[in-house]
């Protein structure tokens, strides 16, 4: 009976220890910590997931335009574009919800002793990073 136990147990645990890396957009701060992770360990795509699809969308246009002001020589990849014009977060030591209203919200990012406001959506997929804002300045 106690093995019996033991591996039901077991059988139960596996699953939520799996678990622990898949992409969390739950919260605000646990979407914004899924970025974090993902730059840090240099996965693009979960990275570039965490972007809310307005920003995906805004991203895409702007790679073309460039793709195409250069007669074809750059290619028009969104991520790509993404990650070579968006720094990533330097030591960060704390991000926490600034605040909360409908299906946007704002998570304060404490990074190399400034706090600086990022601006998140809720979506049908969970809470993404929006950056419409910032990628309509020229």
């Amino acid at each position: 009976m106690r093995l019996k136990l033991a591996s039901l147990l077991l059988l139960l645990t596996v699953p939520t220890l799996a678990g622990c890396n898949r992409p969390s957009y739950e919260t605000p701060v646990r979407a914004y910590q899924t970025f974090l992770r993902s730059v840090q360990r240099g996965d693009e795509k979960t990275a570039y997931a965490t972007l809310s699809q307005a920003s995906q969308d805004a991203l895409l246009a702007r790679a073309q335009a460039v793709a195409q002001a250069s007669s074809g020589t750059v290619k028009a990849d969104p991520l790509a574009f993404f990650l070579s014009n968006i720094p990533p977060p330097a030591d960060v030591a704390e991000v926490t919800l600034a605040g909360e209203s409908g299906d946007t919200a704002k998570v304060s990012v404490v990074s190399s002793g400034v706090t600086r406001q990022v601006q998140m959506v809720r979506e049908p997929s969970g809470w993404k990073i929006d950056l419409t804002q910032s990628l309509q300045q020229p």
